[in-house]
């Protein structure tokens, strides 16, 4: 699991993994682009990446924190997780 700050302004590169990711927005506002889908979130939002989508972040009106979780440690163990970071 994993929480992520977002700073004011930040937009993060894409980036994609086998592992499926469920994000929980904790604070502030965002958008996620999954794919060819944008979507926008706030405080209590769920939404999931499934595995090989590219993703990115992007921080809307100040700082935004995602908490999230996934499949990746499994898929380390046994020997099945990749990743691919920018476009």
């Amino acid at each position: 699991a994993f929480m992520q700050l977002l700073p004011k302004g930040f937009s993060g590169e894409t980036y994609r993994a086998t592992d499926a990711t469920v994000f929980c927005a904790v604070e502030g506002a965002g958008e996620t682009k999954i794919g060819d889908q944008t979507f926008k979130w706030g405080p209590r939002d769920t939404f999931v990446a499934p595995s090989w989508a590219p993703i990115s972040h992007k921080s809307l009106d100040g700082e935004a924190v995602l908490f999230s979780f996934s499949d990746r440690s499994m898929q380390q163990k046994l020997g099945l997780w990749r990743e691919k970071r920018g476009s």
